[in-house]
C-alpha cells in the first residue's frame, strides 16, 4: 500500500494533528495532549519584530508536545519536537470579497520518540533489514537525505539475504562488488524487479551526496521498497507467477 503522503507532509495546527497512526498498536491515531504543549519563538525571529518591514509570516517557532494513542487498549505516549511558522488566512464575505485577515500558527514535526512507522514492514522481514528501515523512519522528518541513505543500506542487506556475493577474487585479490553490479546478479526469478532495486539505489545515492532530496523522494523509495519486501518475504507475485506457470503447463488444475 503506498505511503499516505497527505498525513506525513501536511502542516498541522495545535489540537488538530494529522491522522498519524500509533507506532505501537497500529490501530489508534495520535492526539495531542494540550497540557504538554510548549511553543517558543526563536531568538532570530523575535529579534526582527522591530524591523520596519516586519510581517507575521517572518515568525519561526519551535514546539514540543506529547501525543497519545486514541486506542483505549493502547494509550501509548509519543514525544515530538518540531518547528512552526505563521500563515496568512484571508476570510471572504458572502459576495466573495476579502473580509478579514487572520494569522494562524502551523507546525511541522522533526522528531518522534518512539518513531512513527511510515509504512508497514512485512512481518517476515529479517531483523537486521527491519532495523535499518526503522532507522530511516527515525530520520524521515528531520533529514530526508539521511533517511534515504538508510534505505540504500537496507537494500544492501536484502542482497545479502538473497546471498548475492559482495566480493570477487581477481589475481588473488579480494575486490569489492558495487551495489550496482550486485543488483545485476539478482536471480532470474527476480528479473522483473531489478528496476525496483536500481530505483532505490539511485535515490539512496542522492541521499549520500550534497544534492537535495525531499520527503517526497524518500516516500517514493518507501513505496518501491515495500513492494520489494512483499515480493521477497511474502512472495506474493512470485507465488502467483508460479501458480500461473503450473496451471498453463497442466492446462488445468496444478494437481
Amino acid at each position: 500500500m503506498p505511503v499516505d503522503r497527505r498525513i506525513f507532509k501536511t502542516p498541522f495546527y495545535k489540537g488538530s494533528p494529522p491522522q498519524w497512526p500509533c507506532p505501537t498498536c497500529g490501530k489508534g491515531v495520535l492526539k495531542g495532549e494540550n497540557s504538554s504543549w510548549i511553543k517558543n519563538e526563536l531568538k532570530s525571529s523575535a529579534d526582527v519584530h522591530g524591523h520596519e518591514d516586519f510581517e507575521p509570516e517572518w515568525i519561526e517557532y519551535i514546539y514540543s508536545c506529547i501525543f497519545i494513542c486514541t486506542n483505549p487498549n493502547c494509550g501509548e505516549k509519543i514525544a515530538s519536537v518540531g518547528i512552526g511558522s505563521v500563515e496568512e488566512d484571508v476570510e471572504f464575505d458572502e459576495s466573495g470579497s476579502p473580509d478579514s485577515l487572520q494569522y494562524t500558527d502551523n507546525f511541522r514535526p522533526k522528531f518522534f520518540q518512539p518513531n512513527l512507522n511510515i509504512f508497514n514492514i512485512p512481518a517476515k522481514t529479517p531483523d537486521n533489514i527491519r532495523s535499518e528501515i526503522i532507522n530511516s523512519f527515525k530520520l524521515f522528518f528531520a533529514s530526508p537525505p539521511a533517511a534515504s541513505n538508510n534505505i540504500r543500506m537496507a537494500l544492501e542487506l536484502i542482497l545479502d539475504y538473497l546471498k548475492i556475493k559482495k566480493f570477487d577474487n581477481k589475481q588473488g585479490k579480494r575486490i569489492f562488488i558495487s551495489l550496482h553490479q550486485r543488483i545485476w546478479l539478482l536471480p532470474k526469478k527476480l528479473n522483473d524487479f531489478k528496476e525496483y532495486f536500481f530505483a532505490i539505489k539511485w535515490l539512496g545515492n542522492t541521499g549520500s551526496h550534497p544534492s537535495k532530496i525531499t520527503i517526497d523522494d524518500v516516500m517514493d523509495a518507501y513505496d518501491i521498497l515495500e513492494t520489494i519486501l512483499n515480493e521477497i518475504f511474502e512472495k506474493r507475485t512470485i507465488s502467483i507467477k508460479s501458480l500461473v506457470k503450473k496451471t498453463n503447463k497442466k492446462k488445468g488444475p496444478k494437481n
